[in-house]
C-alpha cells in the first residue's frame, strides 16, 4: 500500500474522452474530434438510374476527402414512448381531421407492431478527427497527492482544432447535401447523450429517440429502422 493509500479510480479514467467542449470531443491523446449525424437513404427503393447516380456521387464524395474520416452506424433497441408522445403533440397542433386520422392509424400500427416485434433504431455518424496536438497535464506532485491526472491546456487544444476542423466539417456537410442526405454537427448535450448511451447502453429510461421540434423541420425524425 502506498503512502497516500489506494487511489479511487473513476469511470472517466478508463475512457478515451478527456472532455466535451464547444461541441467538440477532446481525447486524452491530444486529438479533438467533431461528430456529424446524418439521415439515411433507402438505396433499395431507388430505380437503377438513381442507384448509379448515388453511387457516382458517393464515389465523388470519397475521392474529395483528403483527411481521415470515420463512418459509424449504431443500432439500438428503441423506446417508442417519446415518439408516440411526439405524434400526440403533432395531432393536437393540426386542424385537418383527415391528417389526425392518418396519424392515429399510424400510432395503432406502431403499437400493434411493437407488441410482437422489437424495434431497432439505426443512427448514422461521420467522425472527423484533428491531428494530434501536444498536451500539458497536471504536475507529478498533484498526482502523488491523489489528484487525477488531467489535461490543463484543453482550451488551447480546442481553439487550434477549430481552425482545422471547421473547414473539413463544412466540406463534409456540403458533400452529404449533394448526396441528398441531411447532416448536422452534434452539440454538447447531444454528444454527452451519445457517448453515455455507448458506455451505458442498458440504462433504463435513456431517451434513445429524444426527438426535438427542430429535428422535425430538418428531417431528422425519419431514420433508418430495422424491424
Amino acid at each position: 500500500m502506498g503512502v497516500f493509500g489506494p487511489k479511487k479510480l473513476s469511470t472517466q479514467e478508463h475512457l478515451d474522452i478527456e472532455d466535451i467542449r464547444d461541441d467538440l470531443v477532446v481525447l486524452k491523446n491530444g486529438k479533438v474530434s467533431l461528430v456529424i449525424e446524418t439521415t439515411s437513404l433507402n438505396f433499395e427503393l431507388l430505380d437503377s438510374g438513381e442507384k448509379r447516380g448515388r453511387i457516382g456521387s458517393f464515389a465523388g464524395f470519397l475521392n474529395s476527402i483528403r483527411f481521415p474520416i470515420q463512418i459509424v452506424i449504431r443500432t439500438q433497441r428503441t423506446d417508442i414512448a417519446k415518439y408516440m408522445q411526439l405524434l400526440d403533440k403533432y395531432k393536437s397542433q393540426i386542424s385537418s381531421e383527415a391528417v389526425v386520422q392518418q396519424v392515429s392509424l399510424y400510432q395503432e400500427f406502431i403499437n400493434n407492431l411493437t407488441q410482437s416485434t422489437q424495434i431497432l433504431d439505426k443512427r448514422f455518424y461521420a467522425v472527423v478527427p484533428s491531428v494530434k496536438q501536444p498536451i500539458i497535464t497536471t504536475g507529478w506532485v498533484k498526482h502523488m497527492l491523489g489528484k487525477d491526472k488531467r489535461i490543463i491546456n484543453i482550451a488551447s487544444l480546442v481553439e487550434k482544432a477549430k481552425e482545422e476542423l471547421y473547414p473539413k466539417r463544412d466540406h463534409v456537410l456540403k458533400q452529404f447535401s449533394n448526396l441528398g442526405i441531411a447532416a448536422k454537427q452534434l452539440k454538447n448535450d447531444e454528444l454527452i447523450k451519445l457517448y453515455y448511451s455507448v458506455y451505458e447502453p442498458d440504462i433504463s429510461g435513456l431517451d434513445i429517440l429524444n426527438i426535438r421540434d427542430e429535428d422535425i423541420e430538418n428531417g431528422f425524425v425519419v431514420s433508418g429502422q430495422d424491424v
